[in-house]
């Protein structure tokens, strides 16, 4: 049986597979050995009966070979570079209107030389850099990244803190050495991968009882009061919410032994308090009504295509809607990132609004299927809490850009479109794409601790 497993083995590429190949194939020879011993067979001639019955085993090992082999999820790729490409197209027609928030920002070459671009120079570049950082994370194996979950997780709340340290001191007056400050500044974007690497985490924790579940909901707390700063509490509460939605869906698959509807309903009626607060505090401290009121004002006079017009003194005086969105009374209080949405349908439309509107949520629902397809429980989590992100943002961004939601300082952005969160929203879809690529590779559960390794190494040795 060991011999035909190791020809059949050799035929298979995919090294990573091997142990779920090998243990589906002892399983399934040992089974047909036991019913050819209940027939009267003895144990030596069931056995050579069964490997038998399995065919040539080279045969076999070609075409487990293109069942197990890493895929491509070529549709999540096309649609992603299409989206960026549309993004851009939609930024060369808006950098055409007037506006009072143009700017020339400093680009960083290799960290090293300076150049001047404008907004949608700065956009293609957060989009080629977007795409190049999805395909990387594409040749990212994710159960690797879920390994050290725990360790990378600790490193980014740590340095996140030291950041926030750092822009208190500095603010204050202190002078911050730039490599200091370059280093742990990257943490600010960084700390988005806590979504990710918080499926690794409670993974770990997998057969534990209530043990775990406190040890899962420990980690939530930390990380939304690390992740909380000034300005970032909608940001925080986001990321919690993505982390409850892991933790939610780890309860279902039954990888913490707990009773699974109270536990659930506990747990979201507990954490609910926290982005009732962040909600509320918008609500009463920072989010502008005047922005709110002047986006429902401007998509109310939105036409099919192109600019739109609103109407003033009992319809005695008419006002294009992008005249509206690029003028200083709109864009005083408001952010680019917030009103994307406004200012495409105020230009462009709302057929074309429409258009980019659907695109995302195409992607995005792409994502969804694409982890949806995966064997490995630990892939679905982790592709289900990117894919969280992403929709909570799109959702909440649109109901900002269409008035009927407030905006909240600069935590507001449309995946991929705005010009916020580009390199991150590509990210996260190149995590996707990484667990598709191992859909069919991985078995439904796989060991990422060190423990149980250092256990075979030693079991090994003796």
């Amino acid at each position: 049986m060991e011999e035909y497993i190791k020809i059949l083995l050799e035929q298979v590429r995919f090294k990573k597979a091997h142990k779920a190949i090998g243990d589906e194939i002892r399983a399934h020879i040992e089974d047909q050995a036991e019913e050819n011993i209940s027939e009267g067979m003895d144990k030596e001639t069931a056995e050579k009966r069964a490997v038998e019955d399995m065919g040539d085993p080279v045969e076999a090992g070609i075409a487990l070979d293109k069942v197990h082999r890493p895929q491509v999820a070529w549709g999540v790729i096309v649609v992603a570079i299409i989206v960026g490409i549309l993004g851009i197209i939609i930024k060369f027609f808006l950098s055409k209107i007037p506006s009072s928030s143009y700017s020339v920002r400093a680009l960083y070459i290799l960290g090293k030389f300076m150049i001047g671009v404008d907004d949608i120079g700065y956009y293609i570049y957060d989009v080629v850099c977007g795409i190049t950082v999805m395909l990387i994370m594409y040749l990212v194996d994710y159960t690797t990244v879920a390994r050290y979950s725990k360790i990378i997780a600790a490193i980014l709340l740590f340095s996140y803190t030291i950041n926030k340290k750092i822009d208190s001191l500095e603010a204050s007056g202190y002078v911050i050495p730039n490599v200091l400050y370059s280093f742990f500044s990257r943490s600010e974007t960084l700390v988005l991968l806590l979504v990710p690497l918080f499926a690794g985490i409670i993974y770990k924790y997998r057969g534990q009882k209530y043990k775990g579940l406190i040890k899962s909901l420990i980690w939530i707390m930390a990380i939304g009061l690390v992740t909380i700063g000034e300005y970032q509490q909608f940001r925080a509460a986001v990321i919690v919410i993505c982390l409850l939605a892991e933790l939610t869906i780890a309860i279902h698959k039954e990888w913490i032994k707990v009773p699974k509807t109270i536990t659930i309903v506990s747990i979201w009626s507990l954490f609910a308090i926290i982005p009732m607060f962040v909600i509320r505090f918008m609500y009463n401290i920072t989010f502008s009504a005047d922005s709110q009121n002047k986006a429902k004002e401007i998509m109310s006079g939105v036409k099919a295509f192109g600019s739109g017009t609103v109407s003033y003194v009992g319809g005695n005086l008419a006002v294009s809607t992008s005249s509206l969105v690029s003028s200083g009374v709109f864009s005083q209080f408001t952010n680019r990132e917030s009103y994307e949405i406004t200012k495409i349908a105020a230009v462009l439309g709302g057929v074309v609004t429409v258009v980019v509107i659907a695109a995302v949520v195409a992607l995005i629902v792409l994502g969804f299927v694409a982890t949806a397809r995966t064997k490995n429980q630990l892939g679905a989590v982790m592709g289900s809490g990117c894919m969280m992100w992403l929709i909570i943002n799109a959702i909440f961004n649109i109901g900002v850009g269409t008035g009927l939601l407030p905006s909240f300082y600069h935590t507001s952005f449309f995946p991929f479109i705005s010009e916020h969160k580009v390199i991150e929203s590509y990210a996260f879809l190149g995590i996707i794409l990484s667990v598709y690529k191992y859909k069919d590779a991985y078995p439904q559960h796989i060991d990422i601790k060190f423990r149980s390794k250092l256990r075979k190494f030693e079991s090994g040795n003796t």
